[in-house]
């Protein structure tokens, strides 16, 4: 028993630990998309992100006009290419004496330009939509491009932001069927003229964060930030990429639910747009820069909140303010870890499975030749790089193609749900209740009416007084029905006419040994003219131990009453009747029996 009450104990603590841990499990469902699949949206950045000939122009303009040098320097230029940069990347790869000259040049620069910002540079100087998408359709139909594009920053500078679902036109919402055909192809030109080459012409190479020329392309949901959220796609000059897009649906639990996701904005964050967990870590980071640094770097400020760090203001905070050393050896930068950006409860991502194909062949420039007013020279050129007597043929392509497309009409749905409900865990609790004690529902109904009321008297004085007078009237109400059982027995003897021979009668049952008619002579009763009711209780008493003292007495005759009982019953008053009423000797003595 103790065993099994041990065991139940152990068991219902281990239930209830785990209910109150708020385990979770998750559903995978795999679903099947009858009407189509919603197209995402495709974000396309240029690993070049300014022109050559914009920076070209401004310093003509200055060196033919004002007789002066190079408006926009190389290291200007360099210096302002930082400012896209992430703040991790920007502290590890950059020196401190090259940002500082650098933040000296584009101090001076500003003095001179009064109004001049790194956005609005980059926003000028940076490729339009036009440059960019040469042609786009869409299950085999074409469409204009720039109409559905809206340009967005990222860290390479002015992007674009393709959403087809900004159409009147249905059947570019949704994709009907799988397969490349069905889906989206961009054809992009990345003017690889336009960047800055030392190998063509002698100018000083910009570098831009980007080891390759080309696009990188980013296909996320509608409310994402793209180089935040999603993997980017890169794709090079005469090359087509394949991307085969899954799409997974995620709904978690939010924190009030068991959950550890949001779909609110924490404390503190007040916006009037859709709440995603990469947008509010860029705005924890922005905010922890411009507490610690009284500025932001632009890749944080996507709102504009605060003042844009310089490049060098940017190092010098991080390296001042920031840095920590670990075990005296290591050095770490304390960046916030934005705890209070949560995943949103509700998302969509999606994933590609590329491939590239290498090379544009000479049928597809010739169609494509005819397609607009592109040059075949301009779409894959050849080139010469003379040295000394010696010469190099490179050759150049600015096309690319990018096929985009769902390789199947499902998607798969991440379902987080409770792992334990209230009812399993009271459903659990009965049967290790049934299994080790043979309990079941009314058990515990009682054990806890019990508990309540034990508790109740034990925290409730009037409780206390009211059940102790409880028991009070009990007792007293089985005392009197006692008394009202004996006192109708009574009667019922008297009025059956056995009143004191009954008497006689159970003595007479009660004796060890029969006795003479001699014996009894000598044991007259004369206790029964005596009209008084102690007298006659004296009077019984005396003739009894006489009896026993009787010379012709050798052994017990009759059995001894109990005076205690017949004193009791004299003071109530019950056996009073017994000796008021007059009988004859033949009534009240017994028989005598004679010996043998």
């Amino acid at each position: 028993m103790i065993a099994s009450m041990i065991m139940l104990l152990t068991q219902v603590s281990s239930l209830i630990n785990m209910f109150l841990s708020k385990p979770t499990v998750s559903q995978v469902s795999f679903l099947l998309s009858e009407g189509g699949m919603q197209f995402p949206r495709v974000t396309v950045c240029s690993f070049n992100p300014i022109k050559r000939s914009y920076v070209e122009v401004i310093n003509d303009y200055y060196f033919s006009a004002l007789n002066s040098t190079k408006d926009l320097s190389d290291d200007l230029l360099d210096y302002l290419m930082m400012f896209n940069s992430d703040a991790m990347t920007l502290y590890g790869r950059a020196d401190g004496q090259s940002l500082h000259s650098g933040d000296n040049v584009f101090k001076q620069y500003l003095a001179s330009h009064e109004g001049f910002t790194a956005d609005g540079f980059f926003n000028d100087a940076g490729f339009s939509c036009g440059d960019m998408f040469k042609m786009c359709s869409f299950g085999g139909r074409r469409f204009d491009c720039c109409k559905y594009a809206e340009p967005v920053f990222s860290d390479l500078g002015k992007c674009f932001t393709l959403n087809v679902q900004n159409s009147d036109k249905p059947w570019m919402k949704m994709q009907t069927e799988p397969g490349i055909a069905a889906g989206l192809q961009i054809i992009l030109d990345s003017h690889l003229e336009e960047q800055f080459d030392s190998e063509t012409d002698g100018v000083t190479p910009v570098f831009s964060s980007a080891f390759e020329n080309g696009f990188r392309y980013y296909v996320h949901s509608s409310k994402e930030i793209p180089f935040l959220a999603s993997e980017g796609i890169a794709v090079s000059p005469d090359s087509v990429v394949y991307s085969a897009l899954s799409s997974s649906k995620y709904i978690l639990l939010s924190s009030s639910s068991w959950g550890n996701c949001s779909d609110n904005w924490p404390s503190g964050y007040q916006y009037n747009f859709s709440y995603t967990a990469a947008m509010c870590s860029t705005i924890c980071k922005a905010k922890y820069f411009q507490k610690t640094c009284g500025c932001s770097p632009s890749i944080y400020n996507h709102q504009n909140e605060f003042r844009d760090c310089t490049p060098y203001e940017t190092y010098r905070c991080m390296d001042t303010k920031m840095k920590k050393v670990v075990n005296q050896t290591t050095l770490n930068i304390e960046m916030p870890t934005c705890e209070e950006c949560r995943v949103e409860c509700k998302s969509q991502v999606y994933h590609s499975f590329n491939s590239y194909g290498k090379g544009l062949s000479r049928g597809a420039l010739m169609w494509l030749s005819k397609q607009g007013d592109w040059r075949i020279q301009h779409m894959k050129f050849v080139f010469f790089k003379w040295k000394l007597l010696s010469f190099t043929i490179i050759f150049r392509s600015n096309f690319q193609v990018v096929n985009v497309f769902f390789r199947d009409m499902s998607y798969t749905e991440y379902i987080q749900k409770r792992g334990m409900s209230l009812t399993e865990l009271l459903s659990d609790i009965g049967g290790n209740m049934g299994m080790f004690m043979g309990m079941s529902v009314f058990t515990i109904i009682e054990l806890s009416l019990f508990l309540s009321k034990i508790g109740w008297i034990a925290f409730s004085r009037k409780r206390r007084d009211y059940m102790y007078s409880k028991k009070k009237n009990e007792e007293m109400h089985e005392k009197e029905l006692e008394d009202v059982v004996t006192g109708f027995k009574l009667f019922r003897t008297r009025k059956s006419g056995n009143d004191m021979s009954h008497l006689r009668e159970k003595i007479k049952g009660l004796s060890m040994h029969r006795v003479t008619s001699e014996q009894l002579n000598v044991c007259k009763l004369a206790w029964e003219n005596e009209p008084d009711i102690e007298r006659r209780l004296a009077t019984v008493t005396r003739q009894n131990s006489a009896l026993k003292e009787h010379k012709d007495h050798k052994e017990s005759t009759i059995l001894p009453f109990d005076l205690k009982d017949i004193k009791e019953q004299i003071s109530r008053g019950r056996a009073a009747s017994m000796f008021q009423t007059r009988r004859s000797r033949s009534e009240t003595a017994p028989s005598v029996i004679h010996e043998a």
